[in-house]
């Protein structure tokens, strides 16, 4: 299962002798120790700017003796671009999947990749900014398959990074902000309610609130001066009902997950993310005319890392899985 989430921001003020962020940038690229008195963590690259990125997700799943059961493999590029803010001042963004290829295994060998057409060119316009914002997306025209519904919760983890460092209502967090500072998730449990008839109907997953973020440190990395935001999800619960005709199947767990955030100085753009998270998953499967469900419990350990690409690269990955070729391992 996927994890959701929510937002926040922070803008830069400088070091003692007021270093504007492109200031900052160039010290850190030389090496200097001197560090901000704060940081700028705000989303503010140019309305109609388009950024590029590569997101890997690997889930591996483990029987409660610790063999290893299956695993859940995803490679997607996709793109955001900078729309005018809304009327209440939120940002706003389209995001357009260019690819997404998925693969599941329920064995211990390797999850094999194939893509799922119908996720090139699909788009979602939504604010950062807003509470719940996946609440808002419009999966209506995905085909009511299965490939269909493992692509609607996974495209939930192209917003997870920004969902743990952007502001919204529920988790506020200042324009600008000092090293080491920790940010206060206001919001009570709640769920939030899916569905994918007829496949998967009745289905929710409850955010618990026990959340944290904390600003620990800048980095430079691949070149770009970043900041470094640290967070974690605690006790969130899932509850699914799947109809695959003749099998019923209800699956029901827990996750945890930790993760970091490296945002860039300049712009507050997302350059990397990666986060790691077990979900504890008890499966029941009922055929007809069975009087109990078969039951089974494993756990599932998630990997996703995200990476900010140059237009030539993204390009130039594109082409090559389009020619059969790896673009990544």
């Amino acid at each position: 299962m996927k994890n959701k989430t929510l937002y926040l921001p922070a803008l830069f003020m400088g070091s003692l002798l007021w270093f504007t962020p492109l200031t900052w940038a160039r010290s850190a690229a030389q090496h200097e120790t001197r560090l901000p008195e704060t940081v700028p963590l705000k989303l503010r690259y140019k309305v109609g700017e388009t950024l590029c990125y590569r997101l890997k997700r690997l889930n591996n799943n483990f029987r409660m003796d610790g063999t290893k059961s299956g695993e859940m493999r995803v490679v997607t590029y996709f793109t955001r671009t900078r729309l005018p803010d809304d009327s209440l001042g939120r940002v706003q963004e389209k995001f357009t999947w260019k690819r997404f290829d998925f693969g599941q295994s329920m064995t211990a060998e390797p999850a094999r990749l194939t893509e799922f057409k119908e996720a090139e060119n699909f788009t979602l316009v939504l604010s950062v900014n807003e509470d719940m914002a996946i609440e808002k997306f419009d999966f209506s025209s995905l085909p009511r398959t299965m490939d269909g519904f493992m692509f609607m919760i996974l495209s939930w983890d192209a917003v997870t990074f920004d969902g743990l460092v952007r502001p919204t209502p529920g988790l506020r967090i200042p324009d600008e902000a000092p090293l080491g500072a920790q940010f206060e998730d206001r919001t009570n449990p709640r769920d939030f309610v899916f569905s994918f008839p007829p496949l998967v109907t009745d289905s929710k997953y409850t955010f618990s609130g026990q959340s944290w973020v904390k600003l620990v440190g800048v980095s430079l990395l691949n070149g770009v001066p970043c900041a470094l935001l640290q967070a974690g999800q605690m006790e969130n619960r899932v509850v699914m009902n799947m109809h695959l005709k003749p099998l019923e199947i209800q699956d029901r767990g827990f996750e945890h997950f930790w993760a970091q955030t490296y945002l860039s100085l300049e712009d507050g753009r997302v350059v990397r993310g990666e986060l790691v998270g077990p979900v504890a998953i008890t499966v029941d499967l009922r055929t007809p005319g069975q009087a109990e469900p078969q039951r089974s419990e494993f756990l599932a350990i998630g990997y996703l890392e995200m990476d900010l690409l140059p237009e030539a690269e993204f390009n130039n990955e594109l082409r090559k899985i389009k020619e059969g070729t790896p673009a990544v391992k």
